[in-house]
């Protein structure tokens, strides 16, 4: 991987691959973030496919502040290594809510787990969930403007989790 890093850059186990879209259609956003997980070696290439099935019945809407977030998933078996697809948007795309599947949320920020069931996956879920429910962390995500950036801000602050525990 030829990623740019910077001196000053901490990184934390998780692989994270980082994009920035302009896509406004849901389904055409999670082939493309898992695309570029599979480019990696994280994930199947069918794995938006399967996101986007297991997303049918289960939808990874999340309603935070300052934006609303989604955190589609598929099945481990699916999942060649661990980590995490980060997609900011520069336009919303719309996600049903976890909490009421009916209701459809303008996301600005999608993190596509790629994960197993380990510890080190539930430690990655209760991070993501933390860092969601951060807005100065959002707000600093949703003002990145090169995938460097968003993948220093995300390594930082999975680091900062990582050495607590």
């Amino acid at each position: 991987m030829d990623k740019a890093t910077t001196e000053n850059q901490i990184f934390s186990k998780n692989e994270i691959h980082a994009m920035i879209s302009d896509e406004t259609d849901r389904d055409q956003l999670i082939h493309l973030l898992a695309a570029e997980m599979a480019k990696y070696g994280m994930v199947e290439p069918c794995y938006g496919a399967s996101v986007l099935e297991r997303e049918k019945d289960f939808p990874t809407g999340v309603p935070t502040m300052p934006v609303p977030i989604a955190i589609p998933h598929s099945e481990r078996s699916h999942v060649y290594k661990p980590g995490i697809g980060v997609a900011v948007l520069r336009n919303s795309v719309k996600f049903s809510s976890m909490e009421d599947p009916k209701c459809l949320l303008d996301v600005k920020v999608v993190f596509m787990l790629a994960a197993s069931l380990n510890d080190e996956h539930l430690h990655m879920i209760k991070d993501v969930m933390e860092i969601i429910q951060d807005s100065e962390v959002v707000s600093t995500l949703l003002a990145a403007e090169t995938t460097e950036k968003i993948e220093v801000i995300m390594h930082n602050e999975f680091s900062k989790r990582e050495q607590k525990r």
